[in-house]
């Protein structure tokens, strides 16, 4: 059994040395000696070198700010170390090292700058669930410490969490190590992930008018992703919906003058550039979030031309005049709910897409569904499809704010549902020939409709991805193979080499 008095004895100068080891040197000047925080706990060692922690909490001013580098002191930031967790089969022969690793832990955390929040500690030393852990931390700006212990044979399983205010994700070590090393290994694995926070913190936001080293900020990356890279997307859907909102004016004003028309498409082009140019530099924008909002301007206003036309322009005294008007009122609706969309979060490729296919597969869809209500397929369905785009859109784009697809797997929906439409439109066609009835007519609408939905969902079935162990739980209807036609072999004379072609069989023999 371990001394706890011992180990937190030695506890101190071991994390002390650490965080000397880890801090770089901040000037050539060498480095006065500093009062210690607390008498018995700092070895002479590190008195002598000074630790810039040390001095910080000592009251004196750290070398570097000596030195002139003008750069002022980070502020403390506020740190909860929780008592040690152990496991429920050593919760009786670990609780007095435990205990010494609290305090090691709390006098680290001091000395790696952090200010030792005692209020947030709880009472009890029962494993903490990570998800609560990280639910603490979101609604909190302290950064928690939640070390664990685990006793395996001679060794000690120590395991270290590190939750930032606001983070969504863990900081975690786990090493096995022997009983008389804990001491050593709890102060580094807290420092190394002390430092790993500030590293990326650092990568994440350099000081105004600094760039970090590329040697620091493009660590771990083949290349920095470039900003805004659907600038070429956004500016190429923003020009051409622009020059159409002028053509549109024009033709909604009821006048055909080319005088009036060529300078009203090159002020409305000329403003949908620059306005995507600004946008592009005010805000990051992707090339899925461009698609995604391209998708927003298209099918609304497609959908509000198609609606007027087919619902109201027999009604109306110029049709030709209105249809342009309601095209612009369903654009700019589409615009503004893409742009509520994106103000949830960056899309995805398969979102951006899900969206415009939504689009597409509602206007056949809706167009199904009235010819299905008139019991007319001589009849193009107008006001069908148009109602069809605009709430076909409107869901897809909804949904992609919220699922997370690829962009194979919605393009695997949109081939089945076509191929399945098209397969039952063909096989039931026989019932529109010659003069066909609407009860014929109907049964067809409803057989291509159920292919197309059909199709939709096998291909969804298939693409899905399988649950952990779904596919090993069970037989699988190709575990004897597959057959193979392509290249099955190589033919070699000299140095000369042909690929040999023909049918093979892969797979397990059974």
């Amino acid at each position: 059994m371990i001394d706890p008095r011992h180990l937190r004895g030695l506890a101190s100068a071991l994390a002390l040395a650490a965080a000397f080891t880890a801090a770089p040197p901040a000037s050539a000047e060498p480095a006065r000696a500093a009062p210690p925080a607390r008498a018995g706990h700092v070895a002479p060692s590190a008195q002598r070198a000074g630790s810039a922690p040390s001095a910080q909490r000592a009251g004196s001013v750290p070398p570097a700010q000596r030195a002139g580098s003008g750069r002022p002191a980070r502020p403390m930031r506020a740190a909860v170390v929780l008592p040690t967790a152990l496991a429920p089969d050593a919760a009786e022969r670990a609780a007095p090292l435990a205990g010494a690793l609290d305090g090691l832990l709390s006098d680290t955390a001091q000395d790696l700058g952090l200010s030792v929040d005692l209020e947030g500690r709880a009472a009890s030393r029962s494993p903490l669930d990570e998800a609560e852990l990280l639910e603490r931390a979101r609604s909190s700006d302290r950064l928690f410490i939640a070390p664990r212990l685990d006793l395996r044979g001679d060794e000690v399983e120590l395991r270290l969490a590190l939750a930032s205010g606001g983070a969504r994700s863990l900081r975690v070590r786990v090493e096995r190590v022997a009983r008389d090393d804990v001491a050593v290994r709890a102060a580094v694995m807290l420092r190394d992930l002390v430092a790993e926070l500030d590293g990326a913190a650092a990568a994440a936001s350099p000081p105004p008018g600094e760039e970090a080293p590329c040697a620091e900020r493009c660590r771990g990356r083949l290349a920095t992703p470039a900003r805004s890279l659907g600038k070429a997307t956004l500016a190429a859907n923003a020009t051409v919906y622009g020059g159409l909102v002028g053509f549109s004016i024009q033709r909604s004003s009821g006048s055909d003058d080319p005088r009036l028309l060529y300078p009203l498409l090159a002020v409305g082009a000329g403003i949908g550039l620059g306005g995507a140019i600004i946008i592009a530099e005010e805000w990051d924008v992707g090339v899925a979030d461009a698609w995604y909002l391209g998708s927003g301007t298209w099918w609304p206003t497609i959908a509000g031309h198609l609606i007027y036309q087919g619902r109201f322009a027999e009604h109306a005294e110029d049709p030709s005049e209105e249809r342009w008007a309601a095209g612009l009122i369903g654009g700019t609706a589409g615009i503004t709910l893409a742009a509520m969309g994106l103000s949830l979060g960056r899309m995805s490729d398969g979102g951006a897409l899900l969206a415009q296919s939504g689009g597409g597969l509602g206007l056949m869809l809706g167009g199904l569904v009235e010819w299905a209500a008139r019991g007319d397929v001589q009849r193009t369905p107008i006001a069908g499809m148009g109602y069809g785009a605009a709430l076909g859109w409107l869901a897809a784009a909804a949904a992609a704010t919220q699922l997370d697809v690829t962009a194979s797997e919605v393009l695997t929906v949109d081939v089945g549902a076509l191929l399945g439409g098209l397969g039952a439109a063909a096989l039931a066609s026989p019932l529109v020939f010659d003069s066909p009835t609407e009860a014929q007519q109907r049964a067809w609408v409803g057989a291509t409709a159920g292919g197309f939905l059909l199709g939709a969902g096998v291909a969804w079935c298939v693409t899905r991805p399988a649950a952990a162990g779904a596919r090993s739980a069970g037989p699988s209807w190709n575990r004897f193979g597959l057959p193979m036609l392509g290249v099955i072999g190589e033919s070699v004379v000299g140095s000369r080499r042909a690929p040999a072609l023909g049918l093979g069989w892969q797979g397990a023999i059974p």
